[in-house]
């Protein structure tokens, strides 16, 4: 006891505070998923903002703007700051503001390789909470609700619901934010595969993880894992590609079919993948002619950010009676209509960017020991994760997920300087 004492006294005096300390946050803010739990997101956002400008200030490793990535999300950001002259949805925009900024001040400041490994590993630690909330609700759906029902904050929505028999979602509380979660957890898992190699335990996990995804219903976020496992192994086995994408997909596949037969729940992707309703894009597209109808009004730089909701509810489209507060479910479709032609190049170029510079990194650190491989593969497919994810959801729209995009670019920022450096070239 005593040494472990004294081995946690001397990694905290060995460690900079913000490498602890800001991954807590962040992941607060990643796990808190915009719903009601006890942890007030937009308050943390705040105090993050703080803090890291705080270490900004301080640093000696401080950004200046050299990296093409650094570049195009800081034009990107004083295109959403201006978009705040012309936005039809103020109040919306001065809310969700913090979070732009966050994700900002995440590029100013120079991290290391400690900072995201101790990012990781509370990230395991929290992602293995959220998904044995998953099948506690699944299996003991009251005692799901009695253990976690101290994060409920009283409100109308409660944050800990129970089961009825439908999809799972654990302490995600929403469908979306859950498989998203769940997408999160493969990336890192997946890396660990192709890094550290084939183990029973990997497996097990793995297919555990996808049973849960599965629960949540979302056929989008269950593809994206299922094409990124193949593409993976393809792409990045050191040997015998082909056998492996195809070993791994037959062993994904029984194993699933087994959970399948054991779980009821997990069919419910394969019955929206596969139901006859006619309708494929759940409805969608009627969304999706109101963002070009905003595009073709103000085509060069938009209607302002977050103001699609505004509109849309200003054009008399109501769901389910109700006013709309969902999005455009097509992030490129939207940003084309709230920042036009400027913000949907900037963002696509910011998305190519990152995964080019992410796989060329992991490329020159793929043979080194530790974390580094693993830190940048997860980042990898985090960031395909948004790009693919971002035809059909609302990824930059919600806290949880534009954080997601804000530790990708840090990651970023952090390894691809030294990847150049050990090939020869410079930025």
């Amino acid at each position: 006891m005593n040494s472990l004492i004294y081995k946690l006294r001397i990694w905290l005096r060995t460690t900079p505070i913000e490498n602890y300390f800001i991954p807590s946050i962040l992941l607060i803010l990643v796990f808190s998923t915009d719903n009601k739990l006890i942890f007030i997101t937009r308050q943390l956002a705040n105090v993050l903002t703080v803090a890291i400008f705080c270490f900004v200030l301080m640093s000696k490793r401080k950004c200046g703007l050299s990296s093409v990535v650094e570049k195009i999300y800081t034009v990107f950001f004083l295109l959403i700051c201006i978009s705040f002259l012309y936005t039809d949805d103020r109040l919306t925009y001065t809310k969700y503001f913090p979070y732009v900024l966050a994700v900002f001040s995440l590029t100013l400041f120079k991290f290391d390789s400690t900072f995201f490994s101790c990012l990781i590993k509370q990230f395991e630690f929290l992602f293995w909470i959220f998904i044995f909330s998953m099948y506690l609700e699944l299996l003991a759906p009251n005692l799901f609700a009695s253990l976690f029902g101290f994060l409920d904050l009283g409100s109308i929505r409660s944050a800990v619901s129970v089961n009825t028999g439908g999809a799972i979602s654990g302490l995600a509380y929403e469908k979306g934010y859950a498989a998203f979660l769940c997408n999160m957890g493969l990336g890192v898992l997946f890396a660990k595969l192709f890094v550290r190699g084939f183990t029973l335990t990997r497996l097990f996990q793995i297919v555990g993880v996808f049973a849960a995804l599965m629960m949540t219903g979302k056929r989008t976020l269950f593809l994206i894992p299922v094409m990124g496992l193949i593409v993976f192994a393809l792409f990045f086995s050191k040997k015998h590609k082909i056998s492996i994408a195809l070993g791994l997909s037959f062993v994904l596949v029984a194993s699933l079919t087994i959970a399948d037969s054991l779980i009821p729940q997990v069919s419910l992707v394969f019955d929206r993948l596969f139901a006859d309703n006619g309708d494929p894009l759940s409805g969608r597209q009627v969304i999706w002619t109101y963002a070009m109808q905003m595009f073709e009004a103000s085509p060069l730089i938009g209607r302002g950010f977050l103001s699609f909701n505004a509109y849309i509810n200003a054009q008399g489209f109501r769901y389910y009676g109700l006013l709309w507060s969902y999005q455009a479910h097509n992030v490129y479709l939207q940003l084309l209509a709230e920042l036009g032609i400027a913000g949907l190049l900037l963002f696509v170029a910011l998305l190519s960017t990152l995964v080019y510079g992410l796989i060329r990194s992991f490329l020159s650190w793929k043979d080194m020991q530790g974390l580094e491989p693993v830190i940048l593969l997860t980042a990898v497919y985090w960031i395909i994760l948004i790009a693919v994810y971002s035809l059909t959801g609302n990824t930059i729209y919600y806290s949880c997920q534009f954080v997601v995009l804000g530790i990708c670019i840090a990651i970023y920022q952090t390894f691809n300087k030294k990847a150049l450096q050990k090939n020869g070239t410079t930025c």
